[in-house]
């Protein structure tokens, strides 16, 4: 199976790392859903919900507010200004 590696940054530091199997992302130009090969891509994200799909199938939520999401070779970088897990 195919992941993706992603990595969340605040400016608290580094908040998560691990692989995944989908990522979407609310951006400023709406959701966008990032699946393992993805074209390199950046955009400004906006407030609203991230679905993170783990690599053992799991769905973790959580809020997101501001900053910037980053795809190249399989790697995904959420450098946000807030990032808070939802509760279950």
């Amino acid at each position: 199976m195919a992941v993706i590696h992603l990595t969340v940054v605040t400016p608290e530091g580094l908040f998560f790392r691990e692989d995944a199997q989908k990522i979407i992302v609310r951006t400023t130009g709406g959701d966008v859903c990032i699946l393992p090969n993805h074209i390199d891509y950046a955009a400004s994200i906006g407030d609203g919900e991230a679905r993170i799909t783990c690599e053992n199938g799991d769905v973790r939520k959580a809020y997101v507010s501001g900053g910037v999401l980053h795809v190249s070779s399989n790697h995904v970088n959420v450098i946000s200004n807030y990032f808070e897990w939802k509760e279950a």
